[in-house]
């Protein structure tokens, strides 16, 4: 695994810099998300498949009305909105863009469940908003994989969980024999501030940490028509954006999140990154 330092400033700003183009997304697709979207027979569209991926986390991890949710590395707010309105759960979400912080307390407003959501400027691997042993659900979606360091994020979970707390996570692992650092894992490190490590080491750190039912299911083949779609987009928007360059108004962020999505998509129908589903409980 790429164990290097990530700032966490550089990695808000790649975000922030997104976000435009993640917003003309948003308008097609009618929601504010980020992260994959899950494909199902029930879910064949876009914007239907990305609400999907927050339904079968939330499903997984049994959300109820009396359950106050920790969403770390909340985006825009999407995913802690959703069991807001879905489930009538307390949210808390923290993340280290302003930027985006205030986007998801817009998307609150705009839902009218401001009185159930909280946003807050904090480091998942610090947690310092955050009160010992006052939450029932830490949720993390696309999250994890922005940490060099599960164990130091693990401590923070572990202090701010109640006893009987659980986990509930997805994100992208490398599999296997890939947990060492291939070029291309750089490349998807580099461009989206990431530091993609294999889903054993998750595994093993949440059993040697006491947790229970430990269970790992994976979502990839639901996202294979995500990242396809995401890689036809940058073949279009690459060239598009070094045209512009040629003019002043190209953006190297932007032509490293296209290459990174290329790369994910190859490595995901190698087999060799997968989606994965996450639960476990102390």
């Amino acid at each position: 695994m790429d164990t290097r330092d990530l700032d966490t400033d550089e990695v808000a700003s790649i975000y922030d810099e997104l976000l435009e183009t993640y917003e003309s997304e948003w308008d097609y697709r009618g929601h504010r998300s980020m992260h994959l979207s899950y494909y199902d027979a029930d879910h064949e569209e876009p914007g239907s498949a990305a609400v999907n991926t927050m339904r079968v986390l939330s499903e997984a991890a049994e959300i109820t009305a009396e359950d106050r949710v920790l969403n770390i590395g909340c985006g825009a707010g999407e995913d802690s909105v959703w069991n807001a309105r879905a489930h009538g759960a307390t949210v808390i979400g923290v993340n280290i863009s302003e930027s985006q912080l205030q986007t998801a307390r817009e998307n609150a407003r705009e839902h009218d469940v401001s009185d159930l959501t909280e946003f807050r400027y904090d480091d998942f691997h610090e947690l310092s908003t955050v009160e010992a042993s006052s939450i029932d659900v830490v949720w993390g979606l696309e999250a994890l994989s922005h940490s060099p360091d599960l164990a130091a994020v693990f401590e923070q979970i572990d202090r701010v969980l109640q006893t009987e707390g659980r986990i509930a996570v997805t994100d992208l692992f490398v599999r296997g024999s890939d947990a060492g650092e291939p070029a291309e894992f750089r490349t998807i490190n580099d461009a989206l501030g990431v530091r993609l490590g294999p889903i054993e080491e998750l595994e093993n750190l949440l059993e040697n940490r006491g947790y229970q039912n430990v269970n790992v299911r994976d979502l990839t083949d639901g996202v294979q028509s995500c990242t396809k779609r995401r890689h036809r987009f940058a073949r279009v928007a690459a060239p598009v954006s070094r045209l512009l360059s040629l003019v002043g108004r190209g953006s190297e962020t932007r032509r490293g999140v296209y290459r990174a999505n290329a790369e994910i998509h190859r490595l995901v129908s190698e087999g060799r990154l997968g989606y994965f589903l996450v639960t476990a409980g102390r």
